[in-house]
């Protein structure tokens, strides 16, 4: 669009939007698809065990601090010793570090050591982002602005208010509610929010930020940028775009992709596979799958393209397929009021291979007439008959009966015809016809056989 002569003829603020990337499915299309069940399931267990490990890091290092400030002189010399170092951390914000017997190339190792004991640290951002990505299905600038402000609703859900980023638009805002499980941390979003809210509630004491997210970053060149604050800061305040160093994050778990590479960690990807999840569990209905976009947009920008989605949705349409056709196969139907599942197996096998044949459906019991005695009534009553049972085997000779029946129409009364033939017409298009696919009846209409209109009238006696 840049290269495009002519540009100065267009608005100023269209021809910005219209050089901006992304434009288009066809750069959508480009993206990466999200990860398979395999793959996700291995990186959120590892970001799983991270995230448990920092929970239980910075509640030792409360308990200890707990049981200085309450009782210090139950401790031992060296937990004492620590013991004052995180009283002064939880006072000023500042790290406290003994620094005897280190050299000046160990010092940073040991404020990152101290430091984590009550505050999250850089290194604790990769899987407590890809945590919250996996649990909410949120895209990560999303997860990046996090606000601190929320409301505890009856302790079963939280209210939070998310910023979205849209390109080439303005930011808009969204209430969200996520639900809450006191006992367990990692199991829901809302648990997940209100544990990193914990985690981080000293730093943010300290960075004064208004994001969920504060880290102790107080070494190196944070010493100076963050002096004000001593060391904390909201990690995503000044841009969106910290890196992560989620490769290294991905190698150190040893996690690898279905082609047997290393794993390519990408938070998007995160989203695009919860959306994906989503769709699978909803059986395809969007409406009902779409997590933060409407429909249409989930569709074009996660789903469309995503090979898994593509294969799944292959796999069900071959099931319903299937399951149709097996079930437009199995069309058993039971006349006379009676039920189809009471029709024993024997009897069943029986007409299926033909054994119990009438004109066109199969006799239950010949020697048992419902009014009493052996069958002497007319084929045509068989359809008003509870001994009676249709198979789709008689649909040929179902439809041939139906022509029979218009060609003797064509040689009587309508009257006469419908006070002899009116109750079968009835029972053959009404009940029995409509219960055979289309092409069940293209495939029957093919080996019709030929009904000579003298048997309408039953079986007669031999001369």
């Amino acid at each position: 669009m840049r290269a495009l002569p002519g540009q100065d003829r267009l608005d100023r603020t269209a021809a910005d939007y219209a050089g901006q990337r992304g434009h288009g499915v066809d750069a959508q299309q480009e993206m990466r698809s999200g990860y398979s069940d395999r793959e996700f399931q291995a990186i959120m267990a590892a970001a799983r065990s991270d995230v448990a490990a920092i929970r239980d890091r910075l509640a030792a290092g409360e308990s200890l601090l707990r049981r200085f400030l309450e009782a210090a002189d139950s401790l031992t010399p060296a937990e004492r010793e620590q013991g004052v170092r995180l009283e002064a951390m939880a006072r000023t914000g500042r790290v406290q570090v003994d620094y005897r017997g280190l050299s000046a190339g160990e010092y940073p190792a040991a404020c990152y050591a101290q430091a984590r004991q009550l505050f999250v640290i850089d290194p604790d951002l990769a899987p407590l982002l890809i945590y919250a990505a996996g649990l909410s299905g949120r895209n990560p600038e999303t997860l990046k602005e996090l606000p601190a402000e929320h409301r505890l609703l009856e302790e079963r859900a939280i209210s939070v208010t998310l910023t979205k980023r849209r390109r080439g638009k303005a930011n808009s805002r969204a209430t969200v509610h996520w639900s809450v499980d006191p006992d367990r941390d990692l199991r829901t979003m809302g648990s997940f929010y209100l544990l990193l809210h914990r985690m981080m509630a000293r730093s943010r004491a300290f960075s004064h930020t208004a994001s969920v997210w504060s880290i102790w970053a107080g070494s190196g060149r944070g010493r100076a940028r963050h002096a004000a604050t001593a060391g904390h800061c909201g990690p995503f305040d000044a841009e969106l775009a910290r890196k992560l160093k989620l490769r290294a994050w991905s190698d150190r778990h040893g996690l690898v992709g279905d082609d047997g590479a290393p794993l390519e960690m990408l938070v998007t990807r995160m989203k695009k596979t919860v959306e994906a999840r989503t769709a699978k569990r909803v059986g395809g209905h969007l409406p009902s799958a779409r997590l933060t976009n409407t429909a249409q947009t989930s569709f074009a920008h996660y789903l469309r393209a995503d090979p898994f989605i593509t294969e799944w949705a292959a796999d069900v349409l071959t099931e319903a397929i299937t399951d149709a056709e097996h079930h437009a196969r199995d069309v058993m139907i039971r006349l006379g009021g009676a039920d189809p599942k009471a029709v024993p197996q024997t009897a069943r096998s029986k007409a299926e291979v033909g054994e119990l044949d009438t004109l066109a459906a199969s006799c239950l019991d010949m020697e048992h007439h419902p009014a009493g005695g052996r069958c002497r009534s007319s084929f045509l009553s068989c359809f008003s008959c509870s001994n009676a049972l249709v198979l789709e085997r008689h649909l040929p000779a179902l439809l041939a009966l139906v022509d029979a029946l218009r060609e003797d129409l064509q040689q009587r009364d309508a009257g006469q015809w419908t006070a002899r033939h009116g109750t079968t017409w009835q029972i053959l298009t009404r009940d029995i016809l409509p219960r055979f696919s289309p092409a069940q009846h293209a495939a029957a209409a093919q080996g019709k056989p030929l009904l000579p209109l003298d048997l309408l009238d039953g079986p007669k006696e031999a001369p």
